[in-house]
């Protein structure tokens, strides 16, 4: 199947896309095993760290507790109060997309009827807007509803609404008063009014999820989202008593040394001067980091959401921590390698890169490779022309030979690079004759020019003896890529070697020949 002829593509999409649309399931395959997966599994390391963290606060005797993304603008004034207009600086409102009066004139119906000659069924049709505009139908199930109930093509349905009904392209988002929240203390006051009536004290609750701030700028400390380890704890307890929990929380997580510095300006939510920021050491360079912070909720604020008990919180930023630990010095980076971050691999990672294009499939055609090239290996310096006979077997009344071969007079019978072995060493991968240093320092494939010449012959062999062709010739000559010895080098491992500047050096004078030939008994 290979890859998308991506121009193409986009050529026949502008040209027609329903048609286009309908053609790209040729371009795929339902039947049949063609995928395996690799052993290649690695979790991010924010989602480690994230577990991390929850199995040591379900330790210290957390309950897990999810709280809603989505936050009513209200909730942020009675957690604020006259705070609140300076923190919704920093939120994202929702908006939704008003649903249309759509209505079928005259003009739009002989629309319909150049899509869907003979098309009638305006009653029907005008049935299916009123219900969508009513909620009825949801917009992503129009379609299949338009498709179903009209008997009509999914390809005209398509473009009739797409070129007949503008005004479904035409809708202007409408803002509501819900938020993405951007602090997870949003969520608690309303979830503990409910829960403060449901279990005896204390509540020990902790939750870990995304936040949204919409910041000003995104640069290699500030992104719209990133996860927040926050808990609460509701009981008759002391500040001191919580600053406890962090340092047990903390030391679980392997840091010892923790700095509580007071905010000189509290937070609304918190009571006054309870509020304080959280610092660990970095553990390699011994700068002083923030994490988080802690406080009690404020009585106030508590008392916005009928809550009777004192509050203590504490919130940690998940990718601080892990900035901490791997040495990170970009957030993006972290949180989104594939877009910011140059992939370093190491060489044996890059190895993994590179494979042989062809190569035998059964135990005959792996038993032809190896005899070329044990025969190819021991008649190496022998002087041309010359034609050495490799391997050979009756089929029923006819013989089949396979030579290694060379035509040309005055050299020898491998060329000076046959037996070069590709090697990955310092992010480069070369085509050389292994010294031991190199071996040492780099990371070698196992394949030489001629183990990947000799394996593409087996494979065509293989294939030829099931077929009624009796002759065979392969020569490869001079090398000057991957390609010339059936060698792949998948593209994630191409882009990442030429983007680091480093280089792919496979090339040198092979003269390798392979001759089969069929005679009859």
């Amino acid at each position: 199947m290979g890859k998308f002829d991506l121009q193409k593509l986009k050529a026949e999409m502008e040209k027609d896309y329903e048609k286009a649309w309908l053609m790209s399931k040729s371009l795929l395959k339902e039947k049949g095993r063609l995928l395996r997966l690799k052993p290649q599994g690695k979790p991010h390391p924010i989602f480690t760290f994230i577990e991390r963290a929850r199995k040591t606060l379900l330790r210290l005797g957390f309950k897990e507790t999810v709280l809603p993304i989505i936050v009513d603008e209200g909730t942020i004034f009675r957690e604020y109060g006259p705070e609140a207009c300076l923190i919704l600086d920093r939120i994202f409102y929702l908006a939704g997309l008003p649903r249309p009066d759509i209505g079928i004139s005259k003009e739009k119906l002989e629309q319909i009827q150049e899509i869907i000659p003979g098309f009638e069924k305006v009653s029907e049709l005008q049935k299916i807007f009123r219900e969508y505009k009513a909620g009825k139908v949801e917009a992503d199930n129009m379609l299949e509803v338009i498709v179903s109930d009209l008997e009509v093509k999914e390809d005209d349905a398509s473009k009739m609404i797409d070129s007949v009904f503008s005004e479904m392209k035409r809708l202007e988002p409408i803002p509501t008063k819900l938020t993405l929240r951007s602090h997870t203390t949003a969520l608690w006051f309303p979830a503990l009014a409910k829960i403060q009536y449901l279990q005896p004290l204390p509540v020990q609750l902790f939750s870990i999820g995304p936040k949204f701030r919409r910041e000003q700028k995104l640069d290699s400390t500030h992104l719209y989202s990133s996860y927040t380890i926050s808990y609460v704890i509701m009981a008759d307890m002391t500040l001191e008593d919580g600053k406890i929990v962090v340092e047990d929380f903390l030391k679980e997580l392997g840091y010892k040394e923790v700095i509580f510095a007071k905010k000189r300006a509290t937070s609304k939510y918190y009571a006054p001067q309870t509020e304080s920021e959280i610092f660990i050491e970095h553990p390699k360079t011994g700068e002083v980091i923030e994490i988080g912070d802690l406080g009690f909720y404020s009585p106030i604020a508590l008392a916005n959401f009928g809550i009777e008990y004192p509050v203590f919180n504490a919130g940690f930023g998940v990718e601080r921590f892990v900035m901490v630990e791997t040495g990170e010095t970009d957030i993006r980076q972290l949180v989104y390698p594939y877009f910011y971050s140059r992939v370093d691999l190491k060489d044996e990672e890059l190895l993994k890169g590179i494979k042989l294009t062809e190569s035998p499939e059964t135990d005959l055609g792996k038993e032809i490779m190896q005899a070329i090239i044990n025969i190819a290996e021991e008649h190496k310096d022998d002087s041309s022309p010359t034609k050495v006979l490799a391997w050979q077997k009756h089929f029923e009344s006819q013989l089949t030979q396979i030579y290694v071969w060379e035509p040309d007079p005055d050299v020898k019978l491998l060329g000076p690079a046959a037996l070069n072995e590709i090697l990955v060493s310092e992010g480069n991968i070369i085509g050389v004759v292994p010294t031991e240093k190199l071996k040492k320092e780099g990371q070698s494939t196992g394949i030489r020019y001629l183990d990947a010449v000799v394996a593409k012959a087996a494979k065509d062999i293989e294939d030829l003896l099931k077929s009624d062709r009796n002759e065979y010739t392969l020569r490869v000559r001079m090398v000057k890529n991957a390609a010339d010895i059936n060698l792949t080098i998948e593209e994630p491992t191409r882009r990442i070697i030429t983007s680091k500047g480093k280089k792919i050096d496979i090339r040198g004078p092979v003269f390798i020949g392979i001759l089969m030939e069929t005679k009859s008994l």
